[in-house]
């Protein structure tokens, strides 16, 4: 026993320190999970309190007239609940989006819903693409004549988050009418007019959430004399195919292939001279398997149209399928889009600048109409740069450059037969200043965007709402806010009913 003298407090010693270290991180852990637990708590009630925000918000639409103080458009209304829910003040703040009210299928909101400018210095022939969810890219010629793509975010009720994702100058010496398409997950490619005028391809990677790669994954120069207004089109597999004006100001037509992963092949696969006299503008639209169709200004400014083939491993026919001159006169800025089947729509300008939109058929062997269906003059003033796009039904909308070169949209019938009754359903004018270059496209159900350009000056983007049903349902932008939480939601309201078409936390 007596050997044992003294163990006692080394023992004692070490499990104090033991007790020490395993107490200090322990109390630590349960401090700092203590407050986790409290700003996870305050996280919840500010949350709840934006959803009663919301609730009662829509009670009041339905039960309190409220809609009625928001007539038109744009018109808001901002309050605040009148208790204080979990210890804060909820504020809300209900914006009409559109008004039903019986208003005709194609009827055009007279208030834009939202603009942004995504470059305040310089723009010119903006393309915009949708990436994936609320992101957008828009490629454009910038500052210097470079190459600049930007992404942004655009709502499904319309609202433009007004600011810049990411920004990639992707062309430091001259890039000219730029074309963007999607080619695999997160890899675009941009043909463009380059330095020397050469006809230039670059691939870039946009990822879902709008980031852009630091800078292009490869490069060819697809033409090393001239790639005027390139339009760039999906053929198969890994191969594409490039319409643009060339040499002499012919029309030529270039098939390359871009891999998933963005590389791309070294030349061009095959190339073909489809017109040896002039080409402007060229736009190439798929038909059916392996026709396609390019709608250009040829020879004495006519419009023309073409149908060719290009084989699934990127061979270009020797020669045309079919040919029609669709306007004798003049057809600067064609756009062709499909109406159904086998019948098609150009828009163009014609003769005076007027706008033009005339339809024919294009069978799925690459035969066109000997004429053309119905021809419409939708803009007799002046008619620019137009772009049309499908909204519902058989009502189209067209953004255009107008009179004043302000910016005009308008909304008109077209049948699936190709029939144009003649009667424009709605117009606005939704830039009373500047209108150049027009890039339209479909953000959701009865809300469009518009990317143009006020030239040497910005580039502009805007959102506006059609009527996609007739009667009844009116739809509105909900906010509301409590603590450092807030909670938007877009809803429709037929004055009886409630439905939530879009909810997010901000």
């Amino acid at each position: 026993m007596n050997g044992e003298k003294g163990q006692a407090l080394p023992l004692a010693i070490l499990a104090l320190t033991i007790g020490t270290l395993l107490i200090v991180p322990f109390l630590g852990h349960a401090g700092t999970s203590i407050l986790g637990s409290r700003v996870y708590a305050e996280t919840i009630d500010y949350r709840m309190a934006c959803d009663a925000g919301i609730e009662h918000a829509i009670w009041r639409l339905l039960y309190d007239n409220l809609g009625d103080q928001l007539p038109n458009p744009g018109d808001l209304t901002i309050y605040q609940l009148p208790d204080i829910l979990n210890g804060v003040t909820t504020t809300v703040t209900v914006t009409a989006n559109s008004t039903g009210g019986g208003d005709p299928v194609g009827t055009i909101d007279k208030n834009v819903l939202d603009s942004f400018d995504f470059d305040g210095t310089y723009c010119n022939t903006p393309d915009i693409i949708h990436v994936s969810g609320n992101i957008y890219a828009i490629v454009y010629e910038g500052s210097g004549s470079d190459g600049f793509i930007r992404t942004v975010a655009i709502a499904p009720d319309g609202d433009i988050t007004p600011s810049i994702i990411d920004t990639l100058e992707f062309e430091t010496k001259t890039c000219n009418t730029p074309n963007i398409i999607h080619v695999s997950g997160d890899i675009y490619a941009i043909a463009y007019r380059g330095q020397g005028s050469d006809g230039f391809l670059k691939t870039v990677s946009i990822a879902a959430n709008g980031d852009i790669s630091d800078s292009p994954l490869d490069t060819l120069e697809f033409d090393e004399k001239n790639g005027y207004e390139p339009d760039i089109v999906y053929v198969s597999g890994i191969y594409y195919a490039i319409a643009y004006r060339g040499s002499g100001g012919d029309g030529f037509l270039v098939t390359v292939t871009i891999a998933a992963d963005g590389n791309i092949s070294d030349s061009t696969i095959d190339s073909y001279e489809f017109d040896s006299n002039n080409c402007d503008g060229p736009d190439i639209i798929h038909i059916s398997g392996n026709y396609f169709a390019i709608a250009y200004r040829g020879p004495g400014n006519d419009g023309f149209l073409i149908t060719l083939t290009i084989d699934s491993n990127g061979d270009i026919a020797n020669g045309i399928t079919d040919s029609l001159e669709f306007d004798t006169s003049n057809a600067a800025d064609p756009y062709i889009i499909n109406i159904s089947g086998n019948v098609y729509a150009i828009v163009y300008s014609s003769s005076g600048s007027d706008g033009f939109v005339a339809t024919m058929t294009i069978s799925p062997t690459g035969d066109i109409s000997d004429s053309v269906i119905n021809s419409y003059e939708f803009d007799p003033s002046k008619g620019e740069e137009p772009q049309i796009i499908h909204v519902v039904d058989d009502i189209f909308a067209i953004a255009y450059r107008g009179p004043n070169n302000d910016g005009y949209l308008i909304t008109l019938p077209i049948e699936s037969n190709g029939t144009i009754p003649g009667t424009i359903t709605d117009t606005f004018e939704y830039d009373t200043s500047n209108g150049y270059f027009p890039d339209i496209i479909s953000v959701s159900d009865g809300v469009i965007a518009v990317a143009y350009c006020v030239p040497s000056s910005k580039g502009s983007l805007v959102t506006i709402g059609i009527t996609t049903s007739s009667g009844g349902a009116n739809t509105y932008r909900i906010r509301a806010a409590a603590g450092d939480t807030a909670i938007q939601a877009h809803v429709a309201t037929d004055n009886i009913t409630a439905s939530i078409i879009f909810w997010q936390v901000q």
